[in-house]
């Protein structure tokens, strides 16, 4: 009887939330598609990719890890060090030991950590580095936004799975350097680049500074530390995005490739003559719209997000599984470079249609990821070394087998593993899963939030410290209450809740 009951309340918390959901036609699909089962993809992680990179990518001579190797994981040049990939390597250790709770791939996260903390940061005038020497020494004294945001992306997942107060500092100081430096006060909005003393380097404005800086680090800033703050900022991004950053006919978000002066004059990027929009850029635009109605409820990021998307399918190849990414602004949108698919649209197409299925219960979009999950696990994932290639052609064959290059870490590659096991197993699949934490210097009766999945009906089903049951836990809030300790291993366990409807909907201020 209370088995019945719990299932009834979820039946219906999905209806409030995402209109009427066929548990049937779901089930119809697992059956048929081994890729929509959480696990698969956990297991391809931890299995088919981290083990390359652990193997490989650390530099155990100069620190941290090598930029670039070859598809066999052999160091090549350059040989300098970009503390955005340090970080992004972090991201993908950190978040490998948060699927397994393997502590060697937290040590490989931290040394990375400690590597950036150490170099990276301007002890000066505050910010990251763009670029060091093969040891340590400033290259690049620049504040780009691109690479002082992904400096912060990995560190704050980091912060995450140890609750390291250091890192969190300085990823902190680097969000105020934006906010405060990089304004512009007579035009709105956010400037691309500041020289090392904060002045400005680069008065253009694009994706990394607006919307790609709230996709990529401030949402999951906003789970992993409930900063009033942040979300204030993420949404000010948010909002800017939409004034100033979109086409008034369809929608597109400009700013990435193409840029806009200070006053808000779009420089567009034009491919055989014609105009085109990045379909990466859409897919980040789109994760953040969405990701954001999931946290608060507004409805505005609901329906910009799904119409958004809808209009986006013209970039993906119905016929083979692919994204491509340049498409032409006016209808009917066509591809205009098919000569490839790249690692990270794919994997962000992926992850747009889990968020479209939950938000709106339609087995179509389990369908389409399964097609997308195809492509990306016959034609990404290299059978021989290990490791996710770059690009491939539309027919699947490898065209930049390089495992690292200056922008290519194990970040997205492991971030995918990380976030399609969270979003099948619980907004698919309404099965629980398991997260894994280590935390060190702890105050007694501290609160650490331990869920980055953006739903409230997400809650806590149970907690180990040290092997042992915790009770002292606020499930709905996703925190626990800690002891203290200087060495705190833990095990969290989350689920779909089993409270009433309107118990959620309070939890979505309008």
């Amino acid at each position: 009887m209370k088995t019945k009951t719990t299932l009834a309340r979820i039946l219906i918390f999905g209806v409030i939330l995402s209109g009427s959901v066929s548990l049937k036609g779901q089930n119809d699909t697992q059956n048929k598609s081994p890729y929509l089962s959480g696990e698969f993809w956990r297991e391809q992680g931890l299995t088919r990719i981290i083990p390359f990179w652990q193997s490989h990518v650390r530099d155990t001579i100069n620190g941290a890890f090598y930029m670039s190797l070859s598809q066999e994981g052999d160091p090549i040049p350059p040989w300098d060090k970009y503390p955005a990939m340090i970080s992004r390597q972090v991201f993908g250790f950190t978040a490998a030991y948060l699927l397994s709770g393997d502590e060697q791939y937290l040590e490989t996260a931290r040394q990375g950590a400690d590597y950036l903390l150490k170099y990276a940061w301007d002890p000066k005038y505050g910010g990251w580095f763009n670029r060091l020497d093969l040891h340590g020494n400033p290259l690049d004294t620049t504040k780009n936004v691109a690479y002082q945001l992904y400096t912060n992306v990995g560190l704050a997942l980091y912060n995450f799975a140890t609750g390291d107060e250091s890192v969190l500092k300085r990823v902190r100081e680097s969000i105020g350097i934006q906010k405060k430096y990089a304004y512009d006060p007579k035009n709105g909005g956010y400037f691309v680049a500041l020289f090392r003393n904060l002045s400005v380097s680069d008065s253009s404005k694009a994706k990394h500074s607006h919307f790609g800086y709230s996709s990529s680090l401030l949402i999951n800033m906003m789970m992993i530390t409930r900063d009033e703050e942040i979300r204030r900022f993420a949404e000010e991004l948010t909002q800017i995005s939409i004034e100033k950053m979109t086409d008034p006919a369809f929608g597109w978000f400009y700013g990435y490739p193409g840029r806009f002066t200070s006053d808000w004059k779009l420089e567009p990027t034009v491919v055989n003559g014609k105009e085109v929009i990045s379909a990466g850029a859409q897919l980040t635009a789109c994760l953040s719209l969405l990701r954001l109605y999931e946290i608060t409820g507004r409805e505005m990021y609901r329906k910009r997000g799904v119409d958004l998307a809808e209009r986006l399918y013209a970039a993906w190849d119905s016929t083979h599984g692919g994204w491509y990414d340049l498409i032409e602004v006016n209808p009917p949108h066509t591809p205009q470079d098919t000569s490839s698919v790249s690692w990270w649209i794919q994997s962000y197409g992926l992850f747009l249609q889990l968020h479209l299925y939950h938000i709106t219960g339609e087995k179509r979009y389990l369908d389409l990821y399964s097609k997308m999950a195809s492509f990306w696990n016959r034609n990404f994932i290299d059978p021989k070394y290990g490791g996710v290639f770059q690009t491939v052609s539309q027919m699947g064959v490898p065209l930049s087998t390089n495992k690292a290059v200056v922008w290519k870490a194990s970040y997205h590659e492991m971030e995918n593993a990380l976030l399609n096991y969270l979003y099948l197993n619980l907004y698919v699949n309404q099965q629980p899963v398991k997260l894994f934490f280590h935390l060190r210097d702890i105050t007694p009766r501290s609160k650490h939030f331990v869920s980055i999945v953006e739903d409230p009906s997400i809650q806590i089903i149970a907690v180990k410290i040290n092997g042992k049951p915790w009770s002292a836990f606020d499930a709905a809030e996703r925190s626990i209450t800690l002891p203290g300790g200087k060495d705190l291993k833990i095990e969290v366990t989350l689920g779909t809740n089993s409270v009433l409807p309107e118990t959620i909907i309070k939890k979505h201020p309008r």
